[in-house]
């Protein structure tokens, strides 16, 4: 079994505890395995052949990811004397021009050791790398990796070199496979526990008048005119649950918010008679029996969900998105008799298959959603369409951002 020389068990453990120290923001772990062809430099006069090596990073920005990297690989000298036997380690940084899109390149540079051995002889060198690479999407969670990099080494004792040192090209394509979760967030602090209310004694009731009858007193009813009969509070005024300035025994919505404009019988405004009180009404002047929406607006054939966004290259939605599903699912359940396709779309960016596929599971994501908030499941289908149906020109940044979208074409 080949081991690993103690420079280079250094190296690995220093660039372990980076790593761990550098990121502990809620960035995904990954490995990348992957299967290495080396072209030698010409003074080694060895042959070119594969090797491996494999990657344990994390993402330590929007940018950037930090990786350390081991690598192994066996080539021949061209006189049959043997083989350069190359074991090496690295710490290297990878940054990305755009993580946005299927195929996102990067820039790497990065710094080492490279333990070279040969029959009777052997050395541990200093190493700098230097490459470009790609990530595509390749299913899953995982992604296809490529990358070509120049390593340089100042081995000049196996053999010596003109250059002091040799200059390999190394090629190479593996997988990209994230692993771990999210740091977990900390517990809620526990709740203070309660606090018994004191106890206060009443104090004894004088012998006043009490004009209005309803058990309390003239000198302290700030409501002296309250109708026969009427419960009342320890003020003398009947009681008002929703402070409207409707009692509850004649207010018909009870639970009007505060400072809500009501009407003689508690209830707030709704001067165009759409079913959405005048507070709430983005649209208040709509016409006599047409249909809105929970904001009181007409609700068009076509319901385009700005607002939800999911994860790059996948299904899963984020940020805010679901406030707007939330709003759209109270809609439909307004309107049982509704029924919409959930279509996904895309831009032309990367493989057609990747954006059909993509944009049904998009779809469908937004579906399954709608559902888990109590629409029937009858009522909605899902389609992606992929590329196929732009709203805008795919040649700019924001064309393609309005092309990316999920949408419902209504069934009224």
């Amino acid at each position: 079994m080949t081991r690993f020389p103690p420079i280079l068990c250094t190296a690995l453990a220093f660039g372990a505890a980076t790593s761990c120290a550098i990121a502990e923001e809620h960035r995904s772990w990954y490995i990348a395995p992957a299967l290495n062809y080396v072209i030698a430099d010409d003074d080694r006069s060895a042959d070119d052949d594969f090797g491996f090596q494999i990657g344990i990073g994390r993402e330590i920005g929007q940018r950037w990811n930090l990786e350390l990297n081991l690598e192994a690989d066996n080539l021949d000298i061209e006189d049959g004397a043997g083989a350069f036997q190359q074991r090496g380690v690295s710490l290297n940084g990878l940054y990305f021009f755009s993580r946005e899109r299927a195929f996102a390149p990067y820039a790497l540079i990065g710094a080492g050791a490279l333990h070279n051995r040969l029959p009777g002889d052997n050395a541990t060198n200093l190493m700098a790398n230097a490459g470009v690479g790609f990530l595509t999407s390749a299913g899953s969670k995982m992604s296809l990796r490529g990358e070509a990099r120049y390593r340089w080494d100042t081995d000049n004792d196996t053999i010596p070199s003109e250059d002091d040192g040799f200059g390999d090209w190394v090629v190479s394509l593996g997988l990209h496979i994230p692993f771990g979760r999210s740091s977990a967030a900390p517990e809620p602090a526990p709740a203070p526990a309660p606090v018994a209310a004191p106890v206060v004694e009443p104090e004894p009731t004088p012998v006043v008048a009490d004009s209005d009858g309803d058990g309390v007193p003239d000198d302290r009813d700030e409501c002296p005119g309250t109708r026969a009969g009427a419960a009342v509070d320890s003020r003398g005024c009947e009681p008002d649950g929703d402070g409207d300035g409707v009692p509850n025994a004649d207010d018909r919505c009870p639970n009007t918010p505060a400072g809500a404009k009501v009407d003689a019988f508690g209830c707030e405004f709704d001067s165009d008679g759409d079913g959405v009180v005048d507070r709430l009404d983005r649209c208040p002047d709509t016409a006599a029996g047409v249909r809105v929406d929970v904001r009181g607006c007409e609700i068009k054939e076509v319901i385009s969900l700005q607002g939800v966004n999911f994860e790059t290259s996948s299904a899963r939605l984020i940020g805010d998105s679901t406030a707007t599903l939330d709003e759209t699912a109270e809609t439909l359940l307004k309107h049982p008799d509704i029924t919409a396709e959930v279509g996904g779309h895309s831009d032309i960016t990367g493989p057609r298959d990747f954006n059909l596929r993509l944009s049904q599971q998009r779809a469908e994501s937004v579906r399954d959603y709608l559902i888990s908030k109590g629409v029937a499941a009858d009522r909605l289908t899902a389609v992606g369409y992929g590329p196929d149906r732009p709203v805008a020109d795919n040649a700019t940044p924001e064309g393609r951002a309005a092309n990316r979208r999920v949408e419902l074409q209504l069934n009224k």
